[in-house]
């Protein structure tokens, strides 16, 4: 496993430091959000593995047809959470999208909190994105994700660490959501992104949604 490269300082909005008109690295940022792999505690499904392949194809198809306003090349920012996140790694890799992978904690840690849970299979293929990742891995560091001030929920953090780096990274931004719609298991998760990214200039596409994914639209609840 390759070792993370920790990001440069983070992008202050807002002041003069900051030149409007800065080169960026690439066309496009498409940031992603979405559920991981339900534990097998959870009372109350929301993403469980038997739906992996569904997600996948949701996911493979909405990247895919995403239109962008300008011309120019993509990149893809994402965690590396079990479910939504290496999938979206995964489909960006097929469609030919360079990523960059976005820890919250180092990259063992990470493992045990938002990977391991759901089995070793995604461990593997967790370790096989980091690999695969070289300098594109970034773990976030003590100034990061301070858009809306300190906090001490790294996962709020990392939500706006990532709009962050997709700033620095590119001038037109999308997000892209696996999302239930509901308001998350605790702070930080897809809903708080999906609020706070509208406050910065990113475009919020259509969500896919869990509800379609499983194959429950028609029923309520």
């Amino acid at each position: 496993m390759c070792d993370p490269t920790p990001t440069r300082p983070p992008y202050q909005a807002n002041t003069a430091a900051t030149p409007v008109n800065r080169r960026r690295e690439f066309a496009h940022a498409l940031l992603f959000t979405g559920h991981m792999i339900d534990q097998p505690n959870r009372k109350k499904e929301r993403f469980p593995a038997w739906a992996e392949s569904r997600a996948r194809r949701a996911i493979h198809t909405a990247i895919a047809g995403l239109q962008w306003r300008r011309p120019g090349t993509t990149v893809g920012l994402a965690g590396g959470a079990s479910g939504g996140d290496l999938l979206f790694h995964e489909c960006c890799r097929e469609l030919g999208i360079a990523t960059r992978v976005l820890l919250a904690l180092p990259p063992d840690e990470f493992e045990s909190v938002s990977v391991a849970p759901a089995g070793p299979e995604w461990v593997n293929r967790f370790h096989t994105l980091l690999e695969r990742s070289g300098d594109a891995l970034h773990v976030m560091q003590k100034d990061d994700g301070q858009l809306e001030g300190t906090s001490d929920n790294i996962w709020q953090r990392a939500n706006l660490w990532m709009i962050e780096e997709a700033d620095r990274l590119a001038p037109e931004r999308a997000l892209l959501a696996l999302w239930d719609g509901k308001v998350g298991d605790g702070p930080g998760g897809t809903e708080h992104f999906l609020q706070v990214a509208r406050g910065f200039g990113i475009r919020i596409l259509p969500p896919i949604e869990m509800r379609t994914v499983l194959g429950v639209e028609n029923r309520s609840g």
